[in-house]
Order: C-alpha cells, then sequence, then structure tokens
C-alpha cells in the first residue's frame, strides 16, 4: 500500500464526519464514515492488514469488499491530489 497522505493537510472530525482541508488548494473534503477509518488509519502510519481488518470489524463487510473500497478510496486520494510529499 505505502500511501503517504500530504504533510500539509488539516484534518478533523465534527459530529461524526471527518473534514479534509487542501488549504493549498482552497479546497474541503468530506469523507464519509469508512472513508475517515481509512484516511486516519493512514494519517496514523497503520499497516494495511491493520486497516483492512479495522474496516471489516467496524462495517461488518467481507475481506474482498474491504480491500476494494480501500483501493477505490487510495485511488481517489490520488487522484484528488492528496497523497505523496507535496
Amino acid at each position: 500500500m505505502a500511501v503517504v497522505i500530504r504533510k500539509d493537510l488539516a484534518y478533523r472530525r465534527v459530529a461524526g464526519e471527518l473534514f479534509v482541508v487542501d488549504a493549498a488548494a482552497s479546497r474541503l473534503h468530506q469523507l464519509n464514515e469508512p472513508a475517515a477509518l481509512i484516511w486516519e488509519g493512514l494519517a496514523a502510519g497503520r499497516s494495511e492488514s491493520r486497516i483492512l481488518a479495522d474496516l471489516r470489524r467496524e462495517f461488518e463487510v467481507d475481506e474482498e469488499q474491504a480491500r476494494a473500497d480501500i483501493a477505490d478510496f487510495i485511488g481517489k486520494l490520488s487522484k484528488a491530489g492528496l497523497t505523496g510529499d507535496r
């Protein structure tokens, strides 16, 4: 997985939702609960297996679905420019 969240991003939970602020691009991203769990795992440097286990436990999904959700979310992060050392 080896995904690196940009260090210049700020994020906060508000009323159960996670918001990511990209000040450089003047953008605010609102994440749903599964995406927030993955984001927080990546931001904390957790392993892919730990994030996968957390996602499966929290949302009661099978391994195949959890892997697909993680891959999809990471693709969206990359497309939005939220990964890397920018």
